[in-house]
């Protein structure tokens, strides 16, 4: 009997472990974003979590068809709840990006990016995001 109870508490621990890598890696990943301005913005987010500290980059589409600038994000993510923010750089005039945002039940993240500076003041721009899946 003391056998099956130290199998037991072995597959209890290993299940524990995996679990807390799964939760600390929850928005870890590629993400589709649509930005909502006028028209769907398709946006690309890439992000990793560490706990609760969330980095990772967005790559905006510039004034020139085509291209792209990414930018550095950092924050956290509490329960569900994320708040990043990042700014531009090498722009003539920073521009600061904040994100906050929810993931859902069904796996996707639903909220809005403000951008502030002196060429750009969106008051906020509601997105949706949701993971790429990872090729094998």
């Amino acid at each position: 009997m003391p056998k099956m109870t130290t199998m037991i508490a072995v597959l209890a621990l290993t299940a524990s472990v995996f679990a807390q890598k799964k939760a600390d890696a929850g928005l870890t990943g590629t993400w589709n974003m649509g930005l909502e301005g006028g028209h769907v913005i398709p946006v690309a987010l890439v992000l990793k979590q560490d706990g609760e500290t969330l980095t990772g980059t967005i790559s905006l589409p510039t004034q020139r068809n085509g291209q792209t600038v990414d930018v550095g994000l950092k924050g956290t993510v509490t329960s569900g709840a994320l708040e990043l923010s990042g700014t531009v750089e090498g722009a003539k005039e920073p521009t600061t990006i904040e994100i906050s945002g929810r993931l859902n039940d069904d796996g996707i993240i639903e909220g809005r990016v403000v951008m502030s500076g002196a060429s750009a003041a969106h008051g906020g721009m509601p997105y949706t995001a949701e993971r790429l899946k990872e090729r094998k």
